[in-house]
């Protein structure tokens, strides 16, 4: 149950990168909610720089939600992508 409050976080139906609705995976340092092909290109990027984790599948300290629970999508893009320069998200239909 402490793992659907994540979900329903405003800004976490979809997926911080690509806005796949109803991402399953969430990168623990950013704090934010991801979908499985986002989780992927994350992992690759190394647990330096987004640690991976999914909701369904892992267990979930309290802490872990917490943290979760007060950062969500909206906030860790408001952050992120500040200093993007106008560079456009991926979508949906982007190659991986």
């Amino acid at each position: 149950m402490a793992l659907q409050s994540i979900r329903n976080i405003r800004g976490n139906s979809h997926c911080v990168d690509c806005d796949t609705q109803n991402p399953n995976w969430a990168s623990l340092n950013l704090g934010a909610l991801m979908c499985i092909e986002c989780s992927g290109i994350h992992r690759n990027l190394g647990t330096h720089l987004s640690r991976v984790r999914s909701l369904d599948l892992d267990d979930w300290p309290i802490e872990l939600i917490k943290v979760m629970s007060s950062i969500g999508n909206e906030l860790a893009n408001s952050v992120w992508e500040e200093s993007s320069q106008g560079r456009t998200k991926p979508s949906l239909d982007s190659t991986r």
